[in-house]
């Protein structure tokens, strides 16, 4: 008897998990995106017509997604790189702390902390500094309807990009 349980066991489990596993997600944020003027413009309750006052160029403002998650973004001159992970079908969150630039500037921010020339309210000042610095390099992303939505911590801004052809 045991080694009749010892065999159909790892078969019937084998079975169990091909049969009912999902093998095919979709995977939406797959490939790069830039940036939609006129649903950013609708989704921050801005005039359709301040685009231009704004002089925002799609192909200016773009991020990309890649299969072995990598993240590349470029907003306007600005160019960064990171790693980027999907936590559900409709969230990613990319991490920028891998930039060169973004080290460079935590190491400085540290670098100043740790002098002991400064006064209680510099040194909260830094503090400060360094956890909007934290925050600002975490980008957290949703998938509604064919787009992609960025409500970035401190700014009260949300970013639409769509898909770009």
């Amino acid at each position: 008897m045991k080694n009749t349980v010892r065999y159909i066991l790892p078969i019937y489990a084998v079975i169990y998990t091909l049969g009912f596993s999902n093998t095919k997600r979709e995977n939406n944020f797959l490939g790069k995106w830039e940036i939609d003027v006129q649903k950013t413009l609708s989704s921050n309750n801005l005039p359709s017509g301040s685009n231009q006052s704004f002089n925002i160029n799609p192909l200016d403002h773009v991020i990309n997604f890649g299969l072995a998650g990598n993240y590349n973004e470029r907003f306007g001159g600005l160019k960064f790189k990171g790693s980027w992970s999907r936590y559900d079908t409709d969230l990613a969150v990319a991490r920028l702390e891998s930039d060169n630039r973004i080290k460079n500037l935590k190491k400085h921010i540290n670098q100043k902390i740790n002098q002991n020339n400064k006064s209680r309210y510099e040194m909260t000042r830094l503090y400060q500094r360094m956890h909007k610095f934290n925050r600002m390099s975490v980008r957290t992303y949703t998938y509604k309807e064919g787009n992609i939505y960025l409500k970035q911590d401190g700014l009260d801004l949300v970013l639409v990009f769509r898909r770009a052809t």
